[in-house]
């Protein structure tokens, strides 16, 4: 029986990989339907960089003397020197892509074009059913690490148009795999996001062939309902969201608050890199150069809210968020960067019953990254918290982190030392109190046999379910006592 089954190999199950090379007393494999480690192959666009620095890569936040860094991949490779010299944080994408597959290229215990289809409880643990070279094979594990991943979402109305005409509708996922050769008539990106923004300007240097001053092959509409094509979060207060302090502060959050924080957040990761945009607005003003006829279109604060086939083409159907006016835009050609979602597993048809969900029907998921449920053994999960862990769930930057929390898990030993200190210079939750002690901050004098407001219950069931601690009886109501947080 194997020790645990990781399903998936993306880069957070790669970077557990990477992070257990060495214990070889644990038994494991790691299942992935691909051929080859192969990470958003249809957004690998030249010139684009990731949007993290190269030190959110697999290892390096918690062994940045691992074997597998980012810094040893160039090394190995001979261009050490040469990123030394570049002076640049942020690495191209498809350099991240080829760093993953040579650290892949160096672990055991992975099996590709190997998809898992069911996943059955045991009295022991699991047994995973898992198809390989078109055969049927089952393997016994103690415990589980999900590291599917998310899959491109589309809006409903453009999700039917997609079956009609997947060749002219489709997810920037798939962006790199489409014929754009001989684009004409309206072409149209949907989004305000990174992905977005790297598709535009893709088709923008597509419009013209080789001289500028000819008639442009087609027309391009960027449309968002966002409020803007605004830029990510990028200063270093704003990056401590992505620490283990945020993490830890937001997970002890009630869910209330948490889903009103998550929709106030979008710019710490749903933006666009200030870069990007830059050079967007320096094409665009180029263009403009002898006040040439421009033939791109950007808009704002526009929500698609029905498309349908029209003759040849699409008929996209929208809606202003502030006048509610609404208009038609026929589109020949859709790239949508509409998102990804966590999709209905198959393979977790029969472990469903047992999984323990929140009122909303959302996965109950421990701080330690384990997954709630009736069945013996753990399962552990990847990039599936957002919910409960915040904004970090996706980042890169916090992938080794969570991995090594899990690895420690599976160990049974913490391997990798976490350490209990800051990790960020502000704080997120109430100054302890020794700490506040030190500084002679001092909470409100007390205040004892106060007649109390009508919202008081309200104002100490509140207190009771933030600070985590048990309602107090009707005596206790009758004093506010002093305490220093």
């Amino acid at each position: 029986m194997l020790d645990f089954i990781g399903i998936g190999l993306g880069p957070f199950n790669l970077s557990l990989a990477s992070l257990l090379h060495k214990q070889n007393h644990l038994q494991y494999q790691f299942f992935e339907k691909k051929p080859q480690f192969d990470w958003h192959a249809g957004m690998q666009l030249p010139n684009t960089v990731l949007q993290v620095p190269f030190m959110a890569d697999l290892v390096s936040m918690v062994d940045p003397t691992s074997p597998f860094s980012f810094l040893n991949y160039l090394k190995a490779q001979q261009r050490l020197y040469k990123f030394y010299f570049l002076e640049q944080a942020q690495i191209p994408r498809r350099e991240y892509n080829h760093y993953c597959q040579w650290v892949a290229d160096q672990l055991e215990h992975i099996q590709y074009q190997s998809t898992v289809k069911a996943i059955y409880a045991q009295e022991q643990g699991f047994e995973v059913m898992v198809e390989q070279d078109g055969r049927f094979r089952r393997y016994q594990c103690r415990n589980l690490v999900i590291g599917s991943g998310n899959v491109p979402h589309l809006p409903q109305c453009l999700k039917d148009i997609q079956q009609q005409y997947p060749e002219r509708c489709l997810h920037s996922a798939n962006y790199c795999n489409a014929a754009l050769n001989h684009l004409k008539g309206n072409v149209v990106v949907l989004g305000s996001g990174q992905s977005s923004a790297e598709v535009f300007m893709d088709l923008f240097d597509r419009q013209y062939l080789q001289d500028q001053t000819t008639t442009a092959q087609f027309k391009l509409h960027w449309l968002t309902r966002s409020n803007g094509f605004f830029p990510m979060e990028y200063a270093p207060l704003g990056l401590e969201h992505f620490s283990p302090d945020y993490t830890a502060h937001f997970y002890h959050l009630s869910p209330e608050n948490k889903a009103e924080l998550l929709k106030q957040q979008g710019l710490l990761y749903k933006g666009i890199s200030a870069k990007t945009i830059r050079d967007i607005y320096q094409k665009l003003y180029h263009r403009s150069i002898g006040q040439n006829i421009q033939q791109t279109h950007l808009h704002a604060q526009v929500g698609l809210v029905a498309a349908e086939p029209h003759g040849a083409g699409i008929r996209l159907q929208f809606q202003h968020k502030v006048t509610s006016e609404q208009f038609y835009l026929d589109a020949d050609f859709v790239v949508a960067s509409t998102g990804y979602r966590s999709p209905e597993w198959q393979y977790l048809k029969y472990l469903k019953p047992l999984i323990q969900c929140d009122e909303f029907g959302r996965w109950k998921i421990s701080q330690d990254y384990r997954l709630q449920h009736d069945a013996v053994g753990e399962i552990f999960v990847q990039n599936q918290e957002m919910h409960s862990h915040g904004v970090g769930t996706p980042d890169l930057g916090l992938g080794a982190h969570r991995a090594a929390v899990i690895a420690n898990q599976l160990l049974g030993f913490n391997l990798y030392d976490l350490g209990d200190q800051a990790q960020s210079f502000q704080h997120f939750s109430p100054i302890e109190n020794a700490e506040m002690h030190s500084m002679g901050i001092v909470k409100k004098s007390t205040l004892t046999n106060i007649q109390r407001p009508f919202s008081v219950k309200k104002t100490i069931a509140n207190y009771a379910m933030n600070r985590n601690t048990t309602m107090p009886n009707k005596q206790e109501q009758n004093t506010v006592k002093l305490e220093k947080l």
